[in-house]
């Protein structure tokens, strides 16, 4: 039953303390509140008493109400909760969002909504799991699903090669042939090089050549279990969702310390010193905007949106470093934007002295070229990026240091095929973007005197346990090290 007290503060004005009775999981329990009043309208003790009953009452049929609603919530199943939880994230997948900032503030990539709801849908195939109240779901219960998950979700790859002598039923060109198939000519060409493509290419390639896939390629199947980076994934998952649960239903339960387990994955691919002299090597007989954005990618480890991004005032040559603060990114229905760094992670990134010289020899032909350009500069589109065209003109004043003849930024997406292009060249198979990115932390992980803060620092990964994580093959060699050096200093004769 509701019960009010007259409060007189010495220095305050009176109010009423409000305490009310409500019932959670069939046990009372006392919520307080307070009812202020307006002498000058509640004038005798009476009437103030009369209306701090009838607000005591209403406070209790409220605080009631809401834990009937909270113990509602404790009810619905895992899947409820988590629908519920996908849904309030589903703003992170508009590129409006990205574009804000908001994405990574939650520190929340806008494609992972769309894994949660992969996630889901493997979750939902065990609904002993699934359909269980959020509210009594126990760290036993977690344990065994992620079990099922691991069995459950083996990875199954099938992979196609083209038949010795299968190339007499190549009636038409590479090009003819990828006119009918949804895949680029590059992937046709691949196939017939005997290389192996996915098995959707090679019943694409054979239909268009009206024949049977089996008549062309022999198709093998590759089953791989589920990563530890996977399985890691999936705890995250449940724990938000519980943790969702918590917050919106008053459910009380404690997310359990789940064990991710699956196998472990492979190692990050750095490139080696014998490749990167190679690398170099090539570099030399390369157009400029190719030795530009290798060159950038390898000695800064920056993400190539981020490189995209990088404009001259970022430059420091006094100081050879290179300040990264802006991404650039580009939506199909809102063309290229600067936002934020990954993480909203702003950073000086220190670089070799012989890049900054090679960076301002291309600082020279960059203003060159401007020169030439004139009055054309920035304002002359080609055909390809006539198709962002009002995105592209409102960049208009940026100096991107990777930028086209005309002044306008290049693609990010793009840079994917300029480097295997070049690996090519070099004699490295498999090269792409990232890779750079790797042999930049691993070269920085190498010296035992530069400290991990310093390499996540440099790397722009918001913790140092992001660096272990990625880089543990690294992090290995060093600990090895470690256990040598303790060795020789305190056991060795």
């Amino acid at each position: 039953m509701a019960s009010v007290k007259l409060i007189e503060p010495k220095k305050k004005p009176k109010y009423f303390q409000l305490t009310a009775i409500v019932m959670v999981n069939g046990k009372s329990e006392r919520r307080y509140g307070r009812f202020d009043f307006d002498p000058t309208e509640l004038k005798t003790a009476r009437q103030r008493l009369a209306a701090a009953n009838a607000a005591a009452v209403e406070f209790e049929r409220e605080q009631q109400a809401k834990i009937d609603r909270e113990m509602a919530g404790g009810n619905k199943t895992f899947e409820q909760v988590a629908l519920e939880y996908i849904d309030s994230n589903r703003s992170l997948l508009e590129p409006s969002a990205r574009l804000k900032g908001d994405a990574e503030q939650h520190r929340n990539k806008a494609n992972t909504t769309r894994n949660k709801d992969s996630y889901l849908n493997k979750i939902k195939c065990y609904p002993q799991f699934a359909q269980k109240p959020i509210g009594t779901i126990t760290k036993k219960d977690c344990d065994q699903v992620l079990h099922l998950l691991e069995k459950g979700c083996t990875r199954v790859y099938q992979r196609a090669t083209l038949k010795p002598g299968a190339k007499v039923y190549k009636t038409m060109s590479c090009p003819k042939i990828a006119e009918f198939c949804t895949i680029g000519e590059e992937t046709v060409e691949k196939s017939f090089r005997g290389e192996s493509v996915s098995l959707d290419s090679a019943q694409q390639i054979a239909k268009s050549l009206g024949q049977e896939v089996e008549t062309l390629f022999d198709v093998e199947t590759d089953e791989r279990p589920v990563t530890q980076k996977t399985m890691r994934e999936y705890v995250l998952f449940i724990r938000a969702v519980i943790n969702y649960a918590n917050e919106n239903y008053n459910v009380d339960a404690k997310p359990p310390q789940i064990r991710a387990c699956g196998k472990k994955g492979k190692s990050v691919d750095c490139l080696h010193k014998d490749e990167v002299e190679r690398l170099q090597q090539t570099l030399k007989e390369c157009s400029l905007l190719e030795r530009a954005i290798i060159l950038s990618l390898l000695n800064t480890g920056v993400r190539r949106r981020e490189l995209a991004g990088l404009t001259w005032q970022d430059v420091n040559f006094k100081e050879c470093t290179i300040h990264i603060s802006k991404s650039l990114l580009v939506f199909q229905n809102f063309g290229y934007q600067l936002t934020v760094t990954k993480e909203n992670n702003v950073r000086d990134v220190d670089v070799a002295p012989e890049f900054m010289a090679f960076l301002e020899d291309y600082y020279r032909q960059w203003k060159a070229q401007k020169k030439v350009m004139g009055a054309a500069w920035q304002k002359s589109l080609d055909r390809k990026s006539a198709k962002y065209a009002s995105s592209l003109l409102a960049l208009r004043g940026n100096d991107f240091v990777i930028c086209n003849d005309h002044g306008f930024p290049i693609n990010p997406d793009s840079y994917g095929s300029l480097v295997r292009r070049v690996g090519k060249k070099a004699g490295i198979e498999g090269l792409h973007p990232h890779m750079f990115r790797h042999t930049f932390v691993s070269i920085l992980l190498s010296n035992p005197n530069i400290g991990i803060a310093t390499v996540a620092a440099e790397a722009g990964h918001a913790q140092p346990s992001t660096t272990l994580a990625i880089y543990t093959q690294v992090y290995d060699r060093r600990r090895e090290e470690i256990r040598k050096q303790m060795s020789q200093e305190l056991y060795s004769e």
